[in-house]
């Protein structure tokens, strides 16, 4: 009788942990990387991981990326032994061609230790491929280690234009629980704010020329540098309208287009300056698209 109770326990105690196991491997898991060399970048190495822009902030610099050449190297995202997905690394400076789906472009002007997953998505009618980022096991895995930020979100609103003058309005607003501090195209001048992001850009479908702007790009002296008088503040939970009038742009017939524009953020910003108080300085580009018509 008593071997019989013995074996039983020892079976339930299997049972337990083979149950935990699954559950953790599947539910309750850690977020961490594995590299093409092997390397781990682990729980404890992520300071935070921004879910608008799909950003990861690390505490140090990762010296797979260090290297250059990254074109057929590879990245996998894991949360606990589940692989959620791989990515190819690509050098933001090596093509401007980006392949079909998740990819890795380490951040030339952020450094190795900021990490920006992308997704690009097939524009093949058949194509069944999805988006792998916003995996519920991912968002558990981090919101459970507190390491997840909502971030920055920003919406087309409308846009104008007529007789080479076009005028964009979007809405960014901060879901976060803090502050962010933010590129403001009107204190900057538009010259400047351009030096970070292009766009926008304006096509047809099918996909035939393209319209953008033709302002003078001003950059900063010296190049890597910036300022605080560029910035404004978008408080926890707040919604703001900006407007961005465009003084020199191409000619565009009256139609209907798709028109893409990235949001920027600062860049070249130290781990020790990317706080401002109790805020953050907004250092991810938003991508928004949408359908526009121009009367």
């Amino acid at each position: 009788m008593k071997r019989t109770v013995s074996f039983f326990v020892i079976v339930c105690l299997l049972i337990t942990g083979c149950t935990k196991n699954e559950y953790e491997s599947a539910e309750g898991g850690d977020f961490w990387l594995k590299m093409g060399d092997g390397s781990i970048v682990s729980t404890s190495d992520i300071d935070y991981y921004v879910g608008s822009t799909h950003t990861i902030y690390l505490k140090k610099e990762v010296p797979y990326f260090k290297e250059m050449g990254y074109n057929h190297r590879t990245m996998a995202v894991y949360v606990g032994n589940d692989k959620i997905y791989d990515c190819e690394l690509h050098s933001s400076l090596s093509s401007s061609f980006i392949p079909v789906g998740t990819t890795v472009f380490p951040s030339f002007f952020g450094g190795t230790d900021i990490i920006r997953l992308n997704f690009q998505p097939s524009f093949s009618p058949d194509s069944k491929l999805t988006d792998p980022r916003s995996d519920r096991r991912i968002i558990a895995a981090l919101k459970k280690d507190r390491l997840y930020h909502e971030g920055l979100y920003c919406e087309i609103q409308s846009v104008s234009g007529s007789n080479g003058k076009l005028v964009l309005n979007i809405e960014l607003s901060n879901p976060d629980s803090f502050d962010y501090y933010y590129l403001d195209p009107g204190k900057m001048g538009i010259g400047l704010f351009h030096y970070f992001t292009n766009g926008p850009y304006i096509w047809g479908d099918p996909y035939t020329k393209t319209f953008t702007h033709q302002e003078t790009v001003v950059e900063p002296v010296p190049w890597d540098s910036w300022k605080k008088e560029w910035l404004s503040r978008i408080k926890s939970g707040e919604r703001k309208k900006i407007s961005i009038t465009y003084h020199h742009f191409d000619k565009i017939p009256a139609g209907s287009y798709r028109m893409s524009f990235s949001f920027p953020g600062l860049y070249k910003v130290s781990q020790k300056d990317r706080k401002m108080g109790s805020g953050r300085i907004w250092m991810d580009d938003i991508r928004m698209e949408k359908v526009i018509t121009i009367e």
